[in-house]
Parts: C-alpha cells; sequence; structure tokens
C-alpha cells in the first residue's frame, strides 16, 4: 500500500527502510529529519484517522502561532477499522496537568516541525515511549500545546500494539523512567525501580550521542529538588492502592477517575 503511495506521489512519499531493529524514538527521528513540510503527524500503522483530522489540526495551528503541538479526542476500539469504541476525552492544556501525566495520548498528535530547535529530537532510548516524554519536556520547558475540536480518530487497542500487548511491563518500566526524571515521584511503582538503571535519566539520546537535558531545561535539578517530599505521598498512594488492589477494589477506582475526571490522576 505505501509503494502505491509513493509511485502516486513520488514527490511526497518516501519510503524509508531501517537495516536493523531500532526504539520508536530513532525511527520517528529518522522520519523527523528527512521532512521537508513545516508540520508533522504521526501515524501508526493500526490508527484510523478522520478523513479531516489533519486539516483540523493544521487550522488549529495555524490559528495559534503560540500552539507547538495539536492533540484531541479519539475513540479507542478493539478491532481495526470499527469505529464504536470508548471516547478517550483529552483536558485542555494546563502545563501543570501535563508536567505529571501524558494526558493528551500521542497517537493522533500534530506538531510543528521546529519544536526540535527548542527541546531537541525523541530520546532514542524509549522503545515504548518517546512520545510520552517529549511531551513531559515541551511542558517543562514552557511550550505551549492545544486541543483541536472534534474527534481525530480511532486508536485500536487490541493487546498486541507495541505499548499495549502483554509485554506492556516494557512501557511500565519507562513510564517510571519519565516520572524519575521529571520528579513526579508520587506516581513512581517503587516495585519497578530496580529496574530502571538501564537508562539515562539525565541525558537524552538522540543519533547515538548523548545529551545533557539541563542543557534543554536548565532548572530540572532545581525542581528535583524540591519535589523531593513527594516521595512520602508516592509511599502512602502506593500503600492505599495496594490495599484497594487486594480487596479487589483498584479496578473500580480506575474506572471512576475515568469516568468522572477523564484523565490520569
Amino acid at each position: 500500500m505505501v509503494i502505491d503511495f509513493q509511485q502516486r506521489a513520488p514527490n511526497q512519499v518516501e519510503i524509508i527502510y531501517a537495516k536493523k531493529r531500532e526504539t520508536l524514538g530513532a525511527s520517528w527521528n529518522r522520519a523527523w529529519k528527512i521532512s521537508r513540510a513545516r508540520y508533522l503527524a504521526f501515524w501508526n500503522v493500526d490508527d484510523r484517522r478522520i478523513v479531516d483530522s489533519l486539516q483540523r489540526q493544521m487550522n488549529a495551528l495555524e490559528a495559534h502561532p503560540d500552539w507547538n503541538l495539536c492533540y484531541g479526542d479519539y475513540l479507542a476500539v478493539s478491532a481495526y477499522g470499527s469505529e464504536t469504541g470508548k471516547r478517550r476525552y483529552a483536558p485542555e492544556y494546563r502545563a501543570s496537568n501535563f508536567r505529571r501525566s501524558f494526558a493528551q495520548g500521542g497517537a493522533f498528535w500534530f506538531l510543528r516541525k521546529d519544536v526540535s530547535n527548542a527541546i531537541n529530537y525523541f530520546d532514542e532510548q524509549f522503545f515504548v515511549a518517546p512520545d510520552m516524554e517529549f511531551s513531559f519536556r515541551m511542558a517543562v520547558k514552557g511550550l505551549d500545546m492545544g486541543k483541536c475540536e472534534g474527534l481525530l480518530g480511532y486508536f485500536t487497542d487490541t493487546g498486541t500494539g507495541l505499548s499495549t500487548r502483554g509485554g506492556a511491563r516494557l512501557s511500565e518500566i519507562e513510564r517510571t523512567v519519565i516520572q524519575l526524571r521529571y520528579g513526579v515521584f508520587d506516581k513512581v511503582d517503587r516495585r519497578l525501580l530496580n529496574v530502571t538503571d538501564a537508562y539515562r535519566l539525565t541525558s537524552i539520546k538522540v543519533d547515538n550521542s548523548w545529551i545533557d537535558l539541563e542543557s534543554i531545561l536548565p532548572n530540572l535539578s532545581k525542581e528535583l529538588q524540591w519535589k523531593r517530599p513527594l516521595w512520602i505521598l508516592g509511599y502512602l498512594r502506593g500503600w492505599f492502592r495496594a490495599a484497594l488492589r487486594r480487596i479487589g477494589l483498584l479496578d473500580d477506582l480506575y474506572a471512576a477517575q475515568d469516568k468522572y475526571l477523564k484523565r490520569e490522576i
């Protein structure tokens, strides 16, 4: 199908073949650097977009020159091609929220190509969560994002995707690394601390080079210092959720927060 697109639009479609398996961050960076347009969009092969979603998102960025990234609501479906599922409501942008959670998801992003001038590219250490880390980095840097009105597409969640398959433990590990990096200590799952050593918290990897994160976020280490008391809150939070898990009520808590808050807490 991709080759068919290229044959019909050779000046617009370029196919890149990776010589070896690479992280999602590395793959996205490769495409980012050869792109020629002012805007970028990520479109996973198992997701479907509403036909005018890209146009609406471009219009939103054109209308809001202060926005660096545009996101929106999508429908989580159980099979590719289905248009029946659970709507995921993305909140309006608020830096304090987006510095702590992946509130908007990454399946239907639309962003300015030159945002890399401010915060560099995706961290190629991450196989599953480079978009989550990038979202946190944007928010900590103070780069605004905005929500596009209307439904953007259909996110296929069959349990076989990179972030949803049985190996979702990798997703949990990378989420923990990101929480440690940006001081979201009250959300850290302490059971995963012993497997985060493989990642460099204070550097991002781009093109096999290491870039000091503080060269992008010079105040980060100071922020981490005053956030250290959140470890205590995290301990209490972990104890409370473990207690709910033991009595079988944890899933009910997640269902309630999803229904009434429509976002991660």
